[in-house]
């Protein structure tokens, strides 16, 4: 099974998915995976509860405000990203389709495992809060600009959803 490292992101209009590629500039093996706009809603949808669940900050608040505290650590985090432009001629190096993200939690730290056709993993990687986070925005930002109806927010209260007459 493979380490990833790194991660560079590609938003494929013509594929209508996401590129990920793994370990692009860094002394890991590349791997290139498909994401999809079923798999990328899936993700983006369970983010929440895997944040209540994991984070303890959010945790120790009231339910009502767990969303924006939330929102708050995406925030942060993604402030703190550094990001290099997409290199416009990155193509994909045999790209495998990307059918599975499991993501655990264990000592403060979250690991991806990624799925293709087989039923072991092909790769893996280990993040930090904020790391997942910026991941996270990175496909988020995708879905969006692949236009897949994602939220225009990550982290939405039931609050902001509603409206009042």
């Amino acid at each position: 099974m493979q380490n990833i490292a790194a991660f560079t992101f590609k938003y494929d209009q013509l594929e209508d998915r996401l590129l990920l590629v793994g370990n692009l500039k860094s002394q890991e093996s590349r791997i290139d995976f498909w994401l999809t706009r079923k798999l990328v809603l899936r993700l983006l949808n369970g983010v929440q509860e895997l944040v209540d669940k994991t984070a303890a900050s959010i945790q120790q608040v009231p339910k009502e405000h767990k969303s924006q505290l939330a929102q708050f650590h995406h925030d942060q985090a993604k402030s703190n990203l550094s990001i290099e432009r997409e290199d416009q001629k990155l193509v994909a190096d045999a790209p495998r389709l990307l059918t599975r993200i499991d993501i655990s939690y264990n000592h403060e730290q979250y690991q991806l495992t990624f799925f293709s056709t087989e039923a072991d993993p092909l790769a893996v990687s280990v993040l930090t809060y904020d790391e997942l986070h910026q991941i996270l925005h990175l496909i988020h930002k995708g879905a969006l600009s692949l236009e897949w109806g994602a939220s225009p927010n990550l982290f939405e209260s039931e609050f902001s959803q509603s409206t009042l007459q």
